[in-house]
C-alpha cells in the first residue's frame, strides 16, 4: 500500500489511494503534516499543543477506516480507539518505549 522515496531535504511516502474516501485521504494529510510539525517543533508550547492535535487526529482517522465504517453496527472505531489508548498507557506505565528503527 505504500512506497516510500527519499532525496536528503525530502521524504516522498506514496500510499495507494484507491480504497480510500476522501475523508480518509483528507485525514491522512492532516496527520502527516502535524506529524512533521510536532517533529520539527522547537518551542514547548507548540509541541504539546500539536503533539495532543496529531493525536486527536489519529483517533478520527482510525474511527474513520473502512472496517468501522463498514461494520457500523458497532462501535468499532470508538473500541479501537479506547484499545489504543489503554495500551500507550500501560506502555508508557511500565516504560516498555522499544527502538523499532531498522
Amino acid at each position: 500500500m505504500q512506497g516510500l522515496g527519499k532525496t536528503e531535504k525530502e521524504l516522498l511516502l506514496k500510499i495507494n489511494t484507491e480504497e480510500l474516501t476522501p475523508t480518509q485521504i483528507r485525514l491522512i494529510k492532516n496527520v502527516n503534516a502535524l506529524l512533521s510539525h510536532v517533529l520539527a517543533a522547537d518551542e514547548e508550547t507548540e509541541y504539546f499543543e500539536m503533539s495532543a492535535e496529531l493525536i486527536r487526529k489519529t483517533a478520527e482517522l482510525i474511527k474513520h477506516a473502512s472496517f468501522a465504517e463498514t461494520n457500523s453496527g458497532m462501535p468499532y472505531g470508538d473500541q479501537a480507539v479506547e484499545y489504543a489508548v489503554d495500551f500507550l498507557n500501560e506502555t508508557m506505565d511500565t516504560k516498555k518505549f522499544g527502538n523499532i528503527d531498522n
